[in-house]
């Protein structure tokens, strides 16, 4: 089984997501063997987005120092660790050219070990409206349903742009939308873009076993990930994990997938040392 995990959250500055400090989490990544601990919070920044979570920021200096502090956290819990901790982010991507600069900008100060390619967000392709997919409650009333699938494409082509953007290390949950958004045969159009994308560059995808827990399959479908597999992409597994009984939650099963998936192209650590 694989012996790492990359994709996990935790309640740093009492803020965001996670349920668990990162000195537990690391804690019991030691407990259960593994031999690397990445600790990935979300990196969520626009000047437009809003919203309930005070993990959206919309000011570039708040979300630097946040970040910085978050590292601070993870390295002073690193210290105390007898396995390899890693600092990462699960990083929105936003295509315009606003968002490149802050965003550059952020990972040319902070020395992150890793990036997560992820969308979590609906938006207009001006990015003046945008909503969290956790949060479509908070749509405007007005919103026409042909502007709402505007943005739902948007979302779609978002995750297209991230893999070829040249920022991230792997993709997060593919098809992650599903969890709010009914799945139509439309999005099989949008997954098959996904595919061809990640085959042309050879970008590896995580299978996220966190899935399970939410919808009772993992990201990405079945179909698929057997697809990706068949094209040889890299894929490794992420538990997604908020809290510290999530830590390697259903690899074992995913491990199975894989194998009757027929993959045999696993990313690994080494690959963030190239």
């Amino acid at each position: 089984m694989q012996k790492f995990t990359l994709h996990c959250h935790t309640n740093a500055l009492g803020c965001f997501d996670g349920k668990s400090t990162a000195e537990e989490m690391i804690k019991r990544a030691e407990e259960m063997g593994f031999e690397t601990i990445g600790i990935s919070n979300h990196l969520i920044w626009h000047p437009n987005v809003s919203g309930p979570s005070p993990m959206f920021f919309n000011d570039w200096n708040k979300t630097f120092e946040a970040q910085l502090r978050i590292k601070d956290e993870v390295q002073e819990a690193a210290s105390k660790s007898k396995i390899k901790v890693l600092f990462g982010a699960e990083a929105d991507f936003f295509p315009s050219a606003q968002w490149r600069d802050g965003f550059e900008k952020l990972i040319t100060k902070i020395d992150y070990d890793y990036l997560i390619a992820t969308t979590h967000f609906i938006r207009t392709a001006d990015e003046k409206l945008m909503c969290n997919i956790y949060h479509l409650h908070e749509l405007p009333l007005d919103l026409k349903p042909e502007d709402f699938k505007g943005m739902v494409r948007q979302h779609w082509q978002n995750i297209v742009a991230s893999i070829e953007s040249g920022y991230y290390n792997f993709l997060a949950h593919p098809d992650y939308c599903v969890v709010k958004i009914p799945d139509i045969p439309e999005f099989n159009d949008y997954r098959w873009q996904i595919i061809e994308t990640l085959d042309k560059y050879k970008f590896p995808f995580e299978v996220n076993t966190k899935g399970f827990n939410l919808i009772g399959i993992q990201h990405p479908t079945t179909w698929m990930l057997k697809e990706l597999c068949k094209r040889n992409v890299p894929t490794l597994l992420s538990d997604d994990s908020h809290h510290t009984s999530q830590i390697g939650q259903h690899f074992e099963k995913a491990e199975q997938l894989l194998k009757e998936s027929g993959c045999h192209n696993r990313w690994n650590m080494d690959s963030l040392n190239k």
